[in-house]
């Protein structure tokens, strides 16, 4: 169902044009049932334009914002742009004449173009040829600050002519349906040479569509638009255009994500109650802990304790767990109740007097004192155990689950970090770990790294993952202590992904290994390195610290 994409070659002049006019057909035959009728036509009557006014469009759309200087419209693969933007007037495409207000033109003219502007509109007063522009467009905002009109009614003998993008949010759409989001921008995709990067074939189905239903999108849409103005309105005013919610997991979990965000925009025009009542509405994993935080600075302690207690008995993710156990341990000592408190990590630790090296970092200086005939340390910090775990769970990662996969360049899936990612292939991650268990993963992983070896992966760093390493790893290290450390992973990608041990020392002669967090002077163990290291610990992994300090 899908039309292919074929990487353009950057020696083509219009090669972005190329990848937009594929993007176009792509989302068209994608999408075929989501476009308006009008919409449609107005696409195709894109691609039927001649390619100066095609490219020149494109031009356009890649950069910011809707109005244009027509003098600033300088191609060379676009030798007549007067005539490519008459072609793209009478298309509907741009206005020759656009509405704009003061501000706007002021944010088009030059310095020197600004004092002229404001000698014709404020003849009486007086204006040094060195004045600010700043100033000038103080003084000229202090009339009709919201007024809009063409470029000739605020200045008939302006120097240059405006034009405005007449199509932006027929763009936008088709940005949101490639993308599966706004946040990235055209120049990502038609301004690179795709055929520079591999990515994992992945099987684009009506099935596993992101959108299944216009109402999606427009939603999508109009979540993107509430969070813009977020700097502009106040919350309460945004709370009365927030749409609806949609059957969709994916969408519904940016909906609870921006219900999130407000409710924190809310704290900072201190809207307290606003704020509470938006982060009890959401479901995103900070919220509560949010919302318990405000609790505690209404509610009777005990209150806020039993919140807290209840929490922690649903919440798995040990970032958040953390959190929690401080508020329940605040609250409680207030109510006069005692709760035990967690017991304190006992962390391997040993402490090494180095001869400071002239250029390398401490890690190498460890990883010099430690290395013998039978000893090799790596510095691997996140990249091993990462690598690791995305060459086991390959299918998993790149399983066409709907709202993961909206075009063929992607380098994971869209919902990685999202909490309903393991659940929603339950099935290839319990396959995975059956793997582990039955004694196969090694010859997978092997297999899986000569195979995949060049593709991009979000997960895995291959440059910093060498073949001679994951083979060592992979003969030493257990099957136990590798699904300790992914099911660990699983708990929270997005934050466990960071936070492993610097090295990793693997011994050929007795076939063991051990992990070491480095720590050179003033350096302290962080939160979530001490998460890791408690996790490891309580899985038998061999885990410690290193202490260094540096000779006089």
């Amino acid at each position: 169902m899908n039309t292919p994409i074929t990487p353009t070659p950057l020696d083509d002049p219009f090669y972005y044009l190329c990848n937009m006019q594929q993007v176009v057909q792509f989302c068209l035959t994608r999408y075929h049932d989501l476009w308006l009728a009008e919409e449609h036509k107005r696409l195709q009557t894109f691609l039927a334009l001649s390619k100066p006014a095609q490219g020149l469009l494109v031009r356009l759309v890649m950069r910011k914002g809707c109005l244009f200087r027509a003098d600033k419209l300088v191609y060379a693969e676009i030798p007549n742009v007067e005539r490519a933007i008459a072609e793209l007037s009478e298309a509907g495409f741009v206005e020759p004449a656009p509405s704009l207000t003061l501000s706007e033109l002021c944010a088009l003219a030059r310095r020197e173009e600004c004092v002229q502007l404001a000698k014709h509109r404020l003849p009486k007063l007086a204006f040094a040829a060195n004045a600010r522009k700043r100033d000038l467009e103080a003084a000229l905002l202090t009339e009709q600050p919201t007024a809009t009109q063409p470029l000739a009614a605020w200045w008939p003998q302006a120097p240059f002519a405006v034009i405005g993008l007449a199509c932006h949010e027929l763009f936008d759409r088709l940005r949101l349906m490639f993308f599966g989001n706004l946040h990235q921008d055209w120049s990502e995709f038609v301004l690179t040479e795709l055929g520079l990067q591999r990515f994992e074939p992945v099987s684009l189905s009506e099935a596993s569509r992101p959108f299944q239903h216009r109402a999606e999108l427009n939603a999508m849409l109009a979540l993107h638009r509430l969070q813009e103005r977020m700097d502009e309105q106040p919350v309460a005013e945004l709370c009365e255009i927030l749409p609806a919610p949609v059957h969709c997991e994916w969408i519904d979990y940016r909906r609870h994500k921006l219900l999130f965000r407000l409710g924190r925009e809310a704290e900072r025009q201190g809207d307290t109650a606003l704020a509470l009542e938006l982060h009890e509405q959401s479901r995103h994993r900070e919220a509560r802990i949010r919302a318990l935080r405000l609790r505690e600075k209404s509610d009777a302690p005990a209150r806020v304790a039993e919140l807290a207690q209840r929490a922690l008995a649903e919440i798995e993710q040990p970032e958040a767990r953390l959190s929690l156990s401080s508020i329940l341990q605040r609250s409680a000592k207030k109510a006069g109740l005692t709760v035990p408190a967690a017991p304190a990590l006992k962390v391997p630790t040993a402490r090494l007097v180095l001869q400071k090296p002239e250029q390398h970092r401490v890690e190498a200086a460890v990883m010099a004192h430690f290395a013998n005939e039978h000893t090799r340390l790596f510095h691997v910090e996140n990249r091993l155990f990462n690598g690791l775990f995305a060459l086991l769970f390959w299918p998993a990662l790149f399983a066409p689950v709907r709202g993961a996969f909206f075009n063929p360049f992607q380098a994971g899936p869209a919902d990685l970090y999202r909490p309903g990612f393991a659940s929603a292939r339950h099935d290839k991650i319990e396959c995975g770990f059956t793997t582990l268990a039955n004694g196969d993963y090694r010859h997978l992983i092997l297999e899986q790294y000569r195979q995949k070896q060049g593709i991009s992966c979000s997960f895995l760093h291959w440059p910093s993952l060498p073949f001679e390493l994951v083979e060592l790893a992979l003969a030493v290290i257990p099957a136990a202590h590798l699904e300790a450390i992914f099911r660990h992973l699983l708990l929270d990608l997005r934050h466990h992904r960071k936070g492993m041990p610097d090295l990793i020392e693997l011994n050929t002669n007795t076939g063991s290994y051990r992990l070491i967090e480095v720590k050179g002077p003033g350096d302290r163990l962080q939160d979530h390195q001490r998460l890791w290291i408690r996790a490891m610990l309580d899985h038998g992994l061999p885990v410690s610290v290193c202490e260094v300090s540096w000779q006089e």
